[in-house]
């Protein structure tokens, strides 16, 4: 009994001693810890809210670009394009905002309701780009104020107060840009006054598409059968068929720079009033494509190798009373006045 007793304790010890041995690190993990073994680290899940991804694009300040090489940057004087560059080359610049009333009035005057209403001439005894000190308007010329910016848009806003240059009624303006991947720029208007008024922004984008002073190569195509001619730069209230003269682009062709432009095609009609192509520019750097849901478009050649293509109402339309079957640029009191055009970019001809 005794040895069996002894036998007992041996086997009571050894077992005690097998529970408290430190284990071999040669032997496999179990397949439970495994599985725990491939969990990634904790510095790569997911941001919280707080956390901005890697793969965001940075927002620099008043300026967009996207994956293309396109950089636009912006100023607060006149809500403006600064400058366009499509990777080195500079394609565009002075893209400032104008208005009211973009173009001419003739002798800074018209009736709207039945009041005479005169505004201030800057080009000569007419009124240009709204009016102002300088040629290109107050609006062109004025601080506005930047309401927002992301990595794709940005947004300024501007008030023009009752009979500021003329024009009756506390009008405020936003001016919205906004440039994505695929090379559109967009510039989307939108205008409310507390009484009738007119409106008809633009934006006067200057673009080089050669990126230099150099005209040579440059084609164009607008879509348009007829313009407006004019007389002493006004319009004389004709619309006249482009066939036949320096204003016929109707069919892509080189660009003229042997002639001077500073006119309004009429372009073709535009039931639904949504953004359509109306014009495609190609030089040797990019390419432009100009969508717009306004009914004129007016080609104007500045020096050294700009060119800009301004999407608006016509010139002089509140004196001339056939203009309103294109559109009228009168805004009513307490109504929205919205529009939109984008400039497509992309590589041109080499």
């Amino acid at each position: 009994m005794k040895n069996v007793l002894a036998k007992l304790v041996l086997v009571s010890f050894a077992l005690l001693s097998s529970a408290c041995s430190k284990p071999q690190e040669s032997a496999e993990p179990s397949s439970a810890e495994s599985q725990v073994s491939s969990v990634a680290p904790v510095s790569s899940v997911t941001p919280t809210s707080s956390q901005t991804p890697s793969s965001a694009p940075a927002v620099v300040e008043n300026q967009l670009s996207n994956s293309q090489g396109l950089v636009v940057k912006f100023n607060k004087t006149g809500a403006k394009i600064d400058s366009i560059n499509f990777g080195s080359k500079k394609i565009a610049e002075n893209g400032f905002t104008v208005g009211r009333c973009a173009n001419r009035i003739a002798n800074g005057k018209f009736t709207l309701g039945g009041t005479e209403c005169n505004v201030t001439k800057n080009d000569g005894n007419h009124s240009l780009h709204g009016g102002g000190r300088q040629w290109s308007g107050t609006f062109a010329n004025s601080n506005w104020t930047k309401v927002s910016q992301d990595a794709s848009s940005i947004k300024f806003s501007f008030h023009s107060a009752d009979k500021a240059d003329g024009y009756p009624g506390n009008m405020d303006m936003t001016v919205t840009y906004s440039l994505n991947d695929k090379g559109d720029l967009s510039i989307e208007y939108s205008a409310t006054s507390d009484k009738d008024t007119l409106c008809n922004p633009t934006n006067h984008l200057y673009m080089s598409l050669n990126g230099s002073t150099s005209y040579s190569g440059i084609k164009l195509w607008i879509d348009a059968d007829n313009y407006t001619p004019l007389s002493n730069k006004l319009p004389t209230g004709d619309i006249s068929p482009v066939a036949g003269t320096q204003f016929d682009y109707s069919s892509e062709k080189a660009f003229d720079s042997s002639k001077n432009y500073d006119d309004n095609y009429v372009l073709k009609a535009n039931p639904s009033n949504e953004c359509r192509k109306v014009a495609t520019m190609t030089g040797s750097v990019a390419k432009v494509d100009a969508y717009t849901d306004r009914a004129g478009l007016q080609l104007y050649k500045e020096n050294n190798g700009k060119i800009c293509l301004e999407t608006q109402q016509f010139p002089d339309a509140i004196n001339h009373p056939n203009f309103l079957e294109y559109g009228t640029t009168i805004l009513k009191a307490g109504e929205t006045f919205k529009s939109k055009t984008i400039y497509h970019f992309e590589l041109g001809e080499k």
